[in-house]
Order: C-alpha cells, then structure tokens, then sequence
C-alpha cells in the first residue's frame, strides 16, 4: 500500500489538470461466520473471507476540493449514496497476499477516482459562481499523521457448542417441559450465530500508518407468534460481545431462550392499547438508550451544507448550537476511548477512526445547552478539525458517526423513586394508569410495555402501542427526571457504536392505539407429537 500510494502521489497527474493534494487507501479485509437454525435443527452454515479497498482522491486545497459537488443524474445520486463518488473509488482485493496484484487494484480505483475528482471539481467551481455565500468552513481539514498498529484480527469461536446451542433454543418448545406448554402459540422459531472480524489497513499522503481491528459475535433465539386478533408478535433472547468467550454458557443462554417465550405469551395474551392516552410515562433500559440513538445520535452528526447555505451543518440541529436542546439536569458527551464499563467490553470503543484520527471524548451537550457535534475531516463552520469521529462501514465514505455516546443525570433517582415519581405525575394529572416501557423499536413503537395502576402499583403488559409526537422536542420539553443506574446497549446497525443511558422519565407523552395490519389465524393447528 505504501509503495502504491508513493507512486501515485508522484505520477498521477493529468496534463493540464488539477494535481491531487492528498490520497488515502483504505482495505478492509473481513471474515464472517453464520450459522442458522429453526425448530430444532440447523439450516445452514456459512463463511466467507473478502477484502475491499476504498480509494481517495481529493483535488484542489484543504479550503477548496472536489467534494460534496452538485450531483445531477440518477446514477451518480446512487454513487453518491454508497459513498463512492467524487473522492473515492472501491476495489475488490485479492485474498492472497499477492503484492502486484494489491497494487493493481489500487492503481485502477486511485485512476478512477483522480478522473471523477477532477470533474467533480469543475463543477464545484462552477457552481460556486451560481451563489451569493461561499462556503463558510474549509472542504477537509489537514491533521497531524497518526502511526498505530493493532492485532489483526482473527475469528475465535466455538462453532459446534454455539450450534447446538441455537438448534437446541429455537427447538425448546419440543424438548423443555416447561416450554411445551406453548408449542401450540408458536409460527416460527429461529437460532442464528454469527461472528464477524475486520481488520483495517489505511495510508495516507500525511503520512498516517493505521491498522485496526474490531469483533463481534452474537447469538439469538427468535420466536413469533399470533394474539387470537391475529396481531403479531414477536420476541427473542439476543446475546452480544466483543468476545465470543463472553457469550455465556449453555445454562445462562437456555434460561434466557425461556424467558423470551414465557415474555412472549403474556404478550399474546395481553389487551390491546385501546385509548389514547396524555401522560407521563418512563422509559427504562433499553427503550432509554434506543430513543436517544434515534433523536439524539443522529441529530449531533455534523455534515457540511450545500454551497450556499448558511447553515452551520444539515439535520435537526442545524441551528441549534449553543441552545438548550435537553434540560438543564442532563449532560451527553461521546467517547470511543472508554473501553469498558461496570465491567463490560464496549463495542463502540475504538482508539483511531477510518481517517486516521484519533478518537477523542467530545462534549456534546453540557447542562442540556448544545455545545458541540460530532465531526469527521470535513469541516464545518466553528469546527475546523476532526475530533476523531470520522467512521465507516467496509468500501464505504468515512461520515460522522457516534462511538460511546454517554447520557449523564445530575441527582439521578433510583429506580423506586423514579417509579414513585411516575405514579404521582399520574395521580396530580388525574389519572388512572401511567406507562412503563421497556423496550421499544425505533422511537416510537414499544414492545414491552406495562400498564401501572396509579391506586395500587399493580403492572398489566399491553400491546398494540405507538407513541405519538415523540421526538427532539420531546427530549428538550418533557423529561422531567432521570435514573442513576445506566443501560449500556450495542449497536451494530452501520459502524459498531454503545450508548450508554439512564431511565427517562417524561412527564406528557401522547400513547396511541398503532395501526398495523393484523393478519388472519393459521387455518388449523400445528403438528402434534
């Protein structure tokens, strides 16, 4: 990599052409592992081994480069959307070590993306002359090169013990006593093992040599149902660590494989949301943490504007800088260098990002007032440098993407104040039940949702809920109180991140009968032994 990026940075330049100012040639090379189950038995086996290259090719300056220039046909849209136009070009790479063969594929993609770059710049100018503002922020910031070197990665599991165990779960219903009770409830039971490892390769024309790793491995049980109104349901027992070795043994994930079907026929048999609801209601553990990586995680990711913008960056909080945007009790910052937490490996941890910066801990938002955003080398107007948070997914562009993204509560109560606190907001609203919820998908469909009696405390699960109104302006107005014992949640959905959240108390939240589709009933019964 470094001989091609060498070669490049003296060769690659058209007559009478713009000459790059900086490259950068990134390979991921990944091994993934999956297994499969369903009632019982394994249905299939895989694993794979590939390595992608993603090239950059940036022309013009630090102030002014071909970036984030005017798309104007469909197929660059889709370039676009993929992270592949403008300053990079991927490249399937061989798996065999071959030097002139890595080379290759570099020459070809670092071709292709000098000659779109310099397009891309052509039109950038151009459209520079079409607007009253130029751009407020620099295109790329200029970082100090960075020289870090981890293990690569390699993929450690224990494949026969994990089949099983997923063959064994999603049979349970046929060979535990205790769970053969709801064989007649279940449509569908499903096992799944996977691990996954990268190792990362990048140079840069700055003189950065990074290579990094990272892992995961999860394992899950799934089951779906039908309530007699032909709602369906689902439930299922995940496991996921950085480690395999920290999934458990078979006792600890068979006991969570029967608590996510005994949690799933109470649902079945729970009553449906039926009235619309205004109140408090508290969000604990997970339903916490997804809620802020929905509203907040996404809303703190800084993007340069289209030319001509005033805007500091795009998204919700494009205005919002040195406003209050969660109360005053409340304090979030982000960072990937806290590697642990009450004793768990995080996944979101990491120690330089895919541009070759390091991570940094970033102030996000201090005492509810928004006072910084999450950046990666494209600048914005008052951030002029990366502050390590430049991520990306295999062959994709680096964009700004959350690590550890912590949520701190002064004076956080304890789950039994917390608790107490909801039911008294219930009674001096005047009303007969306040809401727990769980667990939620999203932002605003719950999935474990309780129904409290504000008289005796008493719990009901119910289903069939959504949550109306509930978004940024939820965070900013309605939390009223939070807890002082933080869910940590893993996310794998795009670059690896945690999110690490107290339980929220809101003090007015619309709850709202949802409006999917129940499906009919299957005509007659399942096979009987």
């Amino acid at each position: 990599m470094l001989v091609e990026l060498d070669r490049n940075r003296q060769r690659l330049e058209l007559k009478d052409s713009a000459k790059p100012y900086f490259f950068e040639f990134r390979i991921d090379d990944v091994v993934e592992y999956n297994a499969n189950a369903a009632w019982g038995a394994l249905t299939g086996e895989h694993e794979s081994h590939s390595r992608m290259a993603r090239v950059r090719v940036r022309v013009g300056d630090y102030k002014f480069d071909n970036s984030h220039a005017k798309v104007d046909n469909q197929f660059m849209a889709i370039m676009e959307r993929f992270g592949l136009g403008g300053d990079g070009m991927i490249a399937i790479e061989v798996l065999d070590n071959d030097p002139m063969a890595l080379r290759y594929a570099l020459w070809t993609a670092a071709d292709t993306a000098y000659k779109m770059a310099l397009d891309d710049l052509a039109k950038k100018q151009a459209e520079l002359k079409t607007v009253q503002t130029p751009p407020e922020a620099n295109s790329f910031s200029q970082e100090k090169p960075v020289i870090y070197f981890e293990e690569p990665r390699r993929l450690e599991l224990d494949r026969d013990f994990w089949k099983k165990q997923i063959a064994d779960g999603s049979g349970v219903i046929f060979t535990d006593p205790a769970a053969k009770v709801f064989a007649p409830e279940i449509e569908n039971s499903t096992g799944q093992i996977k691990g996954w490892v990268r190792t990362s390769y990048l140079v840069n024309s700055e003189g950065s040599i990074v290579r990094t790793g990272d892992s995961d491995y999860t394992a899950q049980v799934a089951f779906e149902a039908q309530a007699a109104d032909g709602m369906r349901l689902q439930r299922s027992y995940p496991l996921a660590e950085v480690e395999s070795k920290n999934l458990g043994t078979a006792e600890h994930f068979q006991k969570g494989v029967l608590h996510a079907l005994q949690g799933l026929d109470e649902l079945i048999h729970a009553p449906v949301v039926d009235d619309d609801y205004h109140g408090p209601i508290l969000l604990k553990g997970n339903a916490a943490a997804t809620s802020m990586l929905d509203l907040l995680g996404k809303a703190v990711e800084a993007h340069q504007p289209s030319m001509g913008s005033t805007a500091r960056t795009t998204g919700a909080f494009a205005s919002a800088f040195q406003t209050r945007v969660l109360p005053e009790f409340l304090s979030v910052v982000d960072d990937p260098t806290l590697t642990t937490f009450d004793g768990k490996k995080l996944i979101g941890a990491y120690h330089v990002d895919d541009e070759g910066v390091l991570a940094q801990r970033t102030e996000l938002v201090k005492d509810g007032k928004l006072v910084g955003y999450l950046l990666g080398r494209e600048p914005i107007k008052d951030f002029p440098q990366s502050n390590g948070h430049g991520r990306a997914d295999s062959g994709r562009a680096p964009e700004p993407h959350i690590g550890v993204l912590k949520v701190e509560a002064a004076n956080g109560l304890s789950d039994e104040d917390l608790e107490k606190k909801l039911i008294d907001l219930g009674k001096d609203q005047g009303l007969s039940f306040v809401y727990i919820v769980d667990t939620i998908s999203g932002s605003t469909s719950p999935r474990t949702m309780y129904r409290v009696n504000v008289t005796d405390g008493k719990r009901q699960i119910v289903r069939g809920a959504k949550l109306g109104d509930f978004n940024l302006r939820a965070l900013r107005k309605s939390i009223v109180a939070a807890g002082n014992k933080p869910y940590v949640r893993s996310e794998f959905a795009g670059p690896h991140s945690t999110l690490i959240v107290p339980p929220l108390l809101f003090d007015d939240v619309e709850v709202k009968r949802g409006e999917e589709k129940d499906a009919k009933l299957p005509y007659y019964p399942p096979p009987a032994e």
